[in-house]
């Protein structure tokens, strides 16, 4: 089971080492502590059916290899990105956004399932959006937001907590 889970995490950072060359997914001790505690897989690597088809796909965070230097601290250029399964062997991925990331990392990913969020505005009006797959959540303290494929390839932003 063990030689599995490699096998699978290998399989993950091979897209990634593919799509951004440099980058790596964040490995577990690259989180807070509060994070693993309440994460038990890598809080950094999803799977899913993110988009329409019947393929499993996943999503990730990702940091390049070299620190930059800030005023706050030392940090990674990061992503957190998606990648559609084209077939059993190949992904094509995509960001879905950018970030520096100083460790330890405080936000996770988590899938969504199927079903009505709320999603708020800059007004803070509701509205529902309907999640018709999966979709790629982020948590970090009590803020959460929700990435929704949508028609054409696109990722409807929406958040769901502040």
């Amino acid at each position: 089971m063990c030689l599995s889970s490699v096998a699978w995490a290998d399989k993950y950072q091979d897209a990634i080492a593919g799509a951004f060359p440099g980058y790596q997914i964040l490995s577990r001790p690259e989180f807070s502590q509060k994070i693993q505690e309440a994460v038990k897989s890598n809080p950094g690597l999803i799977t899913g059916r993110f988009n329409d088809d019947e393929l499993e796909d996943f999503a990730a965070i990702i940091r390049d290899d070299v620190k930059q230097k800030a005023p706050t601290g030392e940090y990674y250029r990061g992503m957190i990105v998606v990648c559609h399964a084209l077939d059993k062997e190949h992904d094509t991925c995509q960001a879905l956004f950018e970030m520096p990331i100083f460790l330890p990392y405080a936000l996770h990913l988590n899938r969504v399932g199927p079903g009505l969020v709320g999603c708020i505005e800059d007004d803070d009006k509701k509205t529902k959006v309907k999640i018709r797959r999966d979709a790629v959540g982020i948590e970090r303290r009590n803020t959460a937001s929700v990435y929704i494929y949508q028609p054409g390839g696109s990722y409807l932003h929406c958040t769901t907590a502040d």
